[in-house]
């Protein structure tokens, strides 16, 4: 019994030894990370890993019951803005039960904590999503740049189609420039004077629009 102890205290302090450096080495990472997309990066885009914790909870949800089981908190490892400045944290999401389904999908409330504030096994928990974290992110920072290139076309489009009509009309003036000199002439000449010599302008035949066929 007292041999069991011993070797099991000798064990213990063991493991202890190798979980201070493996939260030291995560802390370093987070930091790292924390630094490279925030202040290198300025990345300013969000996104959340699937749960890496799930717990049951008691309480009254939006539809007036209560018991337990009425709740479902999930816990995730987050990159976004908490407490004024982009960083990884961990994001805890309270669902409820939707009034026309049986899942929790409802979600209730939220709660955003730095993962340095966290626990040690909170922390280690959560570390293990970083990786799932990252991709998350990549492929939102991908979908964000694609979905803003499209809209800049679209704006552009929808830019040069307002300005069409402006510029034919634009066009327009510059043809008829020469019209009121060449009318001003006209008006000078008797009608039954008014040949193709005496106004040769008004004779010719008029040049087609910008744009037209």
């Amino acid at each position: 019994m007292g041999q069991d102890l011993q070797e099991d205290a000798a064990r213990l302090r063991g493991v202890v030894a190798q979980l201070n450096a493996a939260a030291a080495d995560a802390a370093a990472v987070v930091q790292a990370v924390d630094l490279f997309l925030g202040d290198e990066l300025s990345i300013g885009v969000s996104a959340t890993s699937r749960p890496f914790d799930t717990q049951r909870a008691s309480g009254s949800g939006s539809g007036g019951g209560s018991g337990d089981g009425d709740l479902v908190v999930t816990a995730h490892l987050a990159y976004g803005r908490v407490q004024g400045k982009d960083r990884l944290h961990v994001l805890k999401a309270t669902h409820e039960k939707n009034d026309w389904n049986e899942d929790f999908t409802k979600i209730v409330s939220e709660d955003r904590a730095p993962w340095q504030a966290c626990s040690r096994e909170v922390k280690l928990q959560s570390f293990a999503k970083l990786p799932e974290l990252l991709t998350n992110l990549a492929n939102k920072v991908e979908e964000v740049t694609t979905q803003t290139s499209r809209t800049i076309e679209t704006v552009r489009a929808l830019i040069d189609a307002m300005k069409a009509p402006h510029e034919i009309a634009a066009a327009d003036d510059e043809d008829d420039k020469d019209a009121p000199e060449d009318l001003e002439v006209a008006r000078d000449i008797p009608l039954r004077d008014l040949t193709a010599s005496a106004a040769p302008a008004l004779f010719k035949r008029p040049r087609p629009r910008s744009g037209a066929a």
